[in-house]
């Protein structure tokens, strides 16, 4: 038994959080670890009903900001913390906390190895932001671009993955793909005792394929940013697709940035049909009514919205951007289906063959319930328990 805390920006938010969720009971009930968690957002009223046997720590900073250091040192201490796990987050005092001993230290990439690049590159094609002014418009556009061309920003955030490494107790992926890009870059063996696979799991698994009534809706569930989900492109996709197929809508079901972006390209370019949810804890809901979910993303880890929406019988459709995508809907067509990336052409022709075809459809609905088994609760949480014991247990 161990005493385990992670650090969250937003609980609950998105699929980091979900994770967590779901892990959280079995390694409580099962294997015998308290629960504590750092968030400096945390919505209460979201967490209604949930059975979540966790000490939550209010941080009264932003996630990042160093001046969380010394509290979060004062609970770690309080609470005799065993292994202070964070996930995707990396602030600078976490390297202050595993050199002054406080604590055990892992860090969870829940993204794919390097998707600050990706961030970085579609930072760029980011319209109408002179709001910094004419210098920094010219900084971001011509200092910031060359840079990137030039390989610095690969160079500098190598040496921060390197760092994290180096410094930390375990680092931890997503599957054994990343667990090789990230040995290459670290210049490690990827069999080293400090780098682990950590699966995304999913609470429950579903036994048989959910026999019930569905609307014609396709669905978005996440994060409205740019950098990452790009839901323009779904919007651009729908726009080819929805006078084809007057009979079904669109329902974009969360929230973010980019929400005005969205809302306006749909009123300026007319679209029907589409209706705008704001975020819930429990999309459960609508993956049972809806016929198929669309992921627009640019790059994904191992996005839990494909592994729910399958779980209850919902179709899924992606862009093939990472192998996390891949490794979920592969074999494509048969429990899901995925497009070259950023090839909006080749999505909007997939999704008009899933909509246009209702066996089709079923296929791949009933065979993604039968997909997600692969992902049970029973598997992630034997993975992180071994992590923990094997870390605590290091002198």
């Amino acid at each position: 038994m161990a005493n385990i805390s992670f650090l969250l920006n937003h609980f609950p938010a998105g699929g980091v959080e979900r994770v967590t969720m779901n892990l959280i009971p079995p390694l409580t009930y099962e294997k015998g670890h308290k629960i504590f968690i750092f968030v400096c957002k945390l919505d209460e009223d979201k967490l209604a009903g949930c059975d979540m046997p966790v000490t939550f720590i209010k941080l009264p900073y932003r996630t990042t900001d160093k001046r969380n250091k010394d509290i979060i040192a004062k609970a770690v201490r309080k609470y005799n913390i065993d292994l202070f796990i964070s996930p995707i987050i990396s602030p600078k005092y976490l390297f202050e906390l595993r050199k002054e001993n406080i604590c055990k230290v892992c860090y969870i990439l829940h993204g794919v190895p390097f998707y600050e690049l990706k961030e970085i590159e579609n930072g760029f094609h980011i319209k109408g932001r002179l709001s910094d002014g004419i210098g920094g418009f010219l900084k971001k556009h011509l200092l910031t671009k060359s840079k990137y061309k030039l390989g610095y920003y690969h160079r500098k955030i190598r040496l921060r993955y390197k760092k994290r490494y180096e410094t930390f107790d375990a680092f931890g992926v997503l599957n054994d793909h990343y667990k090789e890009l990230i040995s290459k870059e670290v210049c490690t063996s990827v069999n080293d005792p400090k780098l682990f696979t950590l699966q995304n799991p999913l609470a429950t698994i579903a036994e048989d394929y959910p026999l019930v009534e569905r609307k014609k809706r396709i669905i978005f569930v996440g994060r409205l940013s740019y950098t990452d989900k790009r839901v323009d492109r779904l919007l651009k996709i729908w726009e080819k697709v929805c006078v084809t197929f007057p009979e079904w809508d669109l329902m974009i079901i969360g929230d973010g940035p980019e929400e005005v972006n969205l809302k306006r390209y749909v009123q300026k370019n007319s679209l029907p049909r589409v209706q705008f949810v704001n975020f819930t804890s429990t999309p459960e809901q609508y993956y049972r009514e809806s016929e198929i979910l669309c992921l627009t993303s640019d790059f994904e880890g191992s996005p839990m919205v494909l592994l729910e929406a399958q779980q209850h019988g919902c179709a899924t459709i992606a862009f093939d951007c990472s192998y996390g995508v891949r490794d979920i809907l592969s074999p494509n067509w048969e429990n899901g289906v995925y497009v070259p990336n950023d090839d909006i052409n080749a999505y909007a022709n997939a999704l008009s063959k899933l909509m246009a075809d209702d066996e089709l459809r079923r296929n791949i609905q009933k065979n993604g319930v039968e997909n997600i088994k692969r992902f049970s609760i029973e598997h992630s949480v034997e993975l992180y328990d071994a992590m923990i014991r094997k870390i605590c247990s290091t002198p």
